[in-house]
């Protein structure tokens, strides 16, 4: 939301966006109050534009300049906003009212999606007159002309209601299995240091300088087989099905244990490597480009919540438009059991997001390893300690 915010208060007032510097006198105002937010949601409701309109509170116009944030005092819940709403506007309007916190002051944004209009008031209220259009021509509200109404009724009769469809897929692109059968790996000691044979006369003149023994080899090589062996990659694809664009689309998953299990959550870009015996001190240093690319991840684990909670954002969706998450989540149950995960797909022509949960079992056996029984178990797979043991 900080994002939108910020790319909005830059904008002018217009067809979409309308800043208020203060909140709506709506618990205990008068109706002449009450109606001064009415319009303004009618207002931007039957206004021409391409995609979600915005009344920004807690935001002073101050053109050319972006709008100076100035916050609000008060809150209004949105529940209370909606039962009033739609107990006075015809037909149905979808709209949603959020607080957030931004800047250090606390704002309100009320969301309106593109939908099919006219909106009316069933009957007068407050200064506003019954079975009129109000509507937003640039920064200012007016009462539509007949031929305005039937030029939006004729531009918005192929509009449908939104649809939205989330794919889980595997990372070979194969839709995702219900059950899974991994191994646990637990260890019974702490992994001694990695130490290499003592290097002949020649290996030690071909040895670059900048190469140096890994002392964490055997813990990160045990981190990378425990996790590889648990693990489960999913991607996810968005498919946008509606007649309209799809604006702001993100994917929030969190992923709930429900037979007490413990489950760690990463970014596929964020799963251990194979490690080597050896490490270049220059593979250790990123680029430039490395380092943007991971802070403009759209990939996030947030593990400030209680529970962790995966956000994917997709951008915007043209209709007939799909978009795959640029990288896959990773779970990592550490025991059997079942998993659900639960998903909110949002956007702003949303008003309310669109919620899915998918079951996952997850069976196996746990293993208790021991140094030498982990050389003994990477022995038998592959044969791979013989080279370093």
């Amino acid at each position: 939301m900080d994002e939108l915010l910020s790319t909005l208060r830059y904008k002018s007032e217009g067809t979409d966006i309308d800043f208020k510097s203060a909140q709506y006198r709506f618990i205990g105002g008068s109706e002449i109050d009450k109606a001064e937010m009415l319009k303004d949601i009618l207002a931007i409701a039957n206004s021409w534009r391409d995609g979600p309109g915005y009344i920004l509170l807690g935001f002073k116009d101050q053109r050319p300049h972006p709008a100076e944030v100035v916050g609000i005092s008060g809150g209004i819940d949105d529940a209370a906003v909606q039962q009033f709403v739609h107990g006075k506007v015809k037909p149905k309007l979808t709209f949603r009212y959020e607080e957030h916190l931004y800047e250090g002051k606390t704002v309100g944004v009320i969301t309106i999606p593109k939908q099919k209009r006219a909106f009316y008031l069933s009957h007068a209220y407050g200064k506003l007159k019954s079975n009129v259009v109000y509507v937003r021509r640039g920064s200012s509200t007016d009462e539509a002309e007949p031929p305005e109404i039937t030029a939006m009724t004729l531009a918005d009769s192929g509009r449908g209601e939104m649809n939205v469809d989330l794919s889980l897929l595997t990372l070979h692109n194969k839709v995702l299995p219900n059950n899974y059968t991994h191994q646990f790996l637990q260890f019974t000691e702490e992994f001694p240091d990695y130490k290499r044979r003592a290097l002949g006369p020649a290996e030690f003149e071909t040895r670059s300088f900048m190469t140096r023994d890994n002392e964490d080899f055997w813990r990160e090589y045990a981190e990378y087989v425990q996790v590889n062996d648990a693990l489960i990659q999913i991607q996810f694809i968005l498919l946008n099905r509606s007649e309209v664009q799809l604006s702001n689309a993100k994917l929030e998953v969190i992923v709930e244990p429900l037979d007490g299990q413990s489950v760690d959550l990463l970014a596929g870009c964020d799963l251990p490597e194979k490690p080597e015996t050896t490490w270049d001190i220059s593979k250790g240093l990123r680029t430039l480009p490395e380092v943007m690319a991971n802070q403009n991840a759209r990939l996030i684990i947030d593990e400030s919540a209680i529970v962790p909670v995966c956000h994917i954002r997709f951008g915007s969706l043209l209709p007939g438009e799909e978009a795959r998450s640029c990288d896959a989540l990773a779970i990592v149950p550490l025991a059997s059991g079942k998993l659900r995960l639960r998903c909110r797909i949002l956007a702003s022509e949303l008003a309310t997001p669109i919620e899915m949960d998918r079951m996952i079992q997850v069976t196996g056996s746990v293993v208790q390893l021991d140094f030498q029984g982990f050389k003994s178990l990477m022995r038998e797979r592959w044969g791979q300690t013989d080279s370093i043991t």
